[in-house]
């Protein structure tokens, strides 16, 4: 991944956070997540998640840069990658990002990850499970 347009200022993470849905209020731009999980349990493998968020708050953005979310699976295969910018002005701003994810099939059991990079750089992650059961 190639580096952003300002590379001297270094991205800080706020929160990574797995939810069902993203409801963002248009007079007063309060964002509120609804339905927070940290596992899937699934009837039988494999298992398709029809949809999810992934929504990611970083701060110290100053211009253009790279991110990449990726989802890995228990064999640190990359089951989902979604590739963007983001680009902010004021290195004092948050920039929330709202990754909306449909469709991702799960193989296997166990622990998964969301890793999140910008510029190449690991940023945060998040763990979460897929458990079968009823």
């Amino acid at each position: 991944m190639s580096s952003g347009t300002n590379t001297a200022t270094k991205p800080t993470a706020l929160a990574m956070v797995i939810c069902e849905m993203v409801l963002r209020d248009e007079s007063t731009h309060n964002v509120s997540l609804i339905g927070l999980f940290d596992a899937i349990t699934a009837a039988r493998l494999p298992a398709r998640h029809d949809r999810m968020h992934v929504f990611v708050s970083l701060t110290g953005i100053h211009g253009k840069h790279g991110c990449i979310l990726q989802c890995k699976a228990p064999d640190e295969r990359v089951v989902f990658e979604a590739k963007g910018e983001v680009n902010v002005q004021d290195p004092l701003a948050v920039a929330d990002l709202n990754i909306q994810l449909r469709g991702i099939v799960f193989e296997v059991a166990g622990n998964y990850v969301f890793e999140f990079y910008c510029d190449g750089g690991l940023l945060t992650m998040r763990r979460f499970s897929v458990v079968v059961g009823e």
